[in-house]
């Protein structure tokens, strides 16, 4: 994939917030006071012909505490692969596009053992296909910032979603990252969440690794509004 860059992907997103043509806000991150949502995903990857398979495992938790303010809770991996547990406030912002949202982010946690200073900036714009099929488009980028060597690595993901009649979601993800002295990486991940209760999806995808990444995994999930 000659040219597909971390910057490249960014520039490429960003442009396509602009241009989409919008009915419905896709509502991505501020939670209501009083409501939340957990989820839970494994990842199972290979490189074909290696032998090797790498795990993955995250918890992740958000509440709203009212004043559009959402605390939120991220156990997992890095960028890098390390082990992390990040604690992070999201605020909404007003941007001078009415039909884009837009969140900052800020979170302090520990990577690796190390503390870590991590910001981020979200955008979120819906759409509908018709009456009964609606869907959107996301951004979130990350910059994990080791506060005592300042070293910091990168993160954006990119995400296309179609919501079906009966609770029913299919996503592509496009998920890309930039470790600190080491090759930036492009990762291609379709999955479809289906309703298993009233507040429940299961989320079964799997992903491929375009640039940077040679491995090819399975992932399974839980999501959980509370």
């Amino acid at each position: 994939m000659r040219g597909l860059t971390f910057h490249s992907v960014l520039k490429w997103a960003m442009f396509v917030f602009w241009i989409l043509p919008v009915s419905a806000y896709a509502g991505a991150w501020p939670q209501a006071r009083g409501e939340g949502f957990a989820s839970s995903a494994f990842r199972i990857a290979t490189e074909p012909g290696s032998g090797f398979i790498s795990q993955y495992s995250t918890i992740y938790l958000e509440y709203g505490l009212g004043k559009s303010l959402t605390m939120g809770l991220d156990i997992g991996h890095s960028v890098s692969g390390a082990h992390k547990v990040v604690a992070f406030a999201r605020i909404p912002m007003r941007f001078s596009h009415p039909k884009t949202r837009v969140a900052l982010e800020l979170g302090l946690g520990r990577i690796n053992g190390r503390e870590v200073l991590r910001p981020g900036l979200s955008f979120g714009r819906g759409f509908s296909f018709s009456k009964s099929r609606s869907g959107w488009l996301s951004m979130d980028a990350q910059a994990e910032i080791d506060l005592a060597t300042r070293k910091t690595d990168f993160k954006a993901d990119f995400t296309f979603g179609i919501n079906h009649i009966g609770g029913r979601k299919t996503m592509l993800q496009i998920q890309t990252g930039q470790p600190y002295g080491r090759q930036g990486f492009v990762r291609l991940a379709p999955s479809i969440a289906i309703p298993v209760g009233k507040k429940r999806h299961v989320e079964i995808g799997v992903t491929y690794g375009l640039k940077g990444d040679n491995q090819i995994g399975l992932k399974l999930g839980f999501w959980q509004k509370f």
